[in-house]
């Protein structure tokens, strides 16, 4: 017996797909169980079936059971695929939100520099932080002009707090739940 995958997109994962990779995969799902010449005879038999009569026309009783199956596996592979394309944009999203939290760090370190960490031991886990170097921060000129490289950083500083600020609730928690 032929099974239908439950889904192509893993959210934990950082694979995406395009609307129409996603589509060919549910096309190719359903194409295990049904060829496409059983896929077009089947439509023809649809197309026909309102002027057929079932008494005389052979195996129009085992037609008409087999184009039920067919939709209703059809339906099931586009509720699938209808799914797996919200699953995919939300992946896609929380991509992108985690390379912008990953992205402003990186930018706000680059922009307001660190001071210098000791390592530190903690009493009571008796963990060791390492010792951190300190970073100078980017000059905001260079010789009484702006610096590019500044100008640039904080440019992209906004667009990645634009992207972490339009994140919804859904996102937010599937981000936290993919390292948690």
């Amino acid at each position: 017996m032929i099974t239908f995958a439950e889904s192509h997109v893993d959210l934990m994962g950082s694979i995406t797909f395009s609307n129409a990779q996603l589509t060919r995969r549910w096309d190719q799902e359903l194409g295990k169980k049904w060829r496409p010449e059983v896929q077009d005879n089947l439509r023809d038999f649809n197309q026909l079936k309102a002027s057929l009569d079932p008494e005389t026309f052979p195996s129009y009783a085992y037609n008409d059971a087999l184009l039920t199956e067919f939709i209703t596996d059809k339906q099931t592979c586009y509720t699938r695929m209808m799914v797996d394309l919200g699953k995919n944009q939300l992946l896609i999203a929380t991509l992108a939100h985690e390379a912008a939290v990953n992205r402003k760090a990186e930018l706000e370190l680059l922009i307001n520099g660190r001071a210098a960490v000791a390592e530190v031991l903690d009493e009571f886990d008796q963990v060791v932080t390492p010792a951190v170097e300190a970073v100078e921060p980017l000059a905001a000129t260079i010789e009484g002009d702006d610096n590019p490289a500044y100008a640039q950083a904080v440019a992209d500083l906004a667009a990645a707090d634009a992207v972490i600020a339009g994140a919804s609730a859904e996102l937010i928690a599937l981000a936290t739940s993919r390292y948690f």
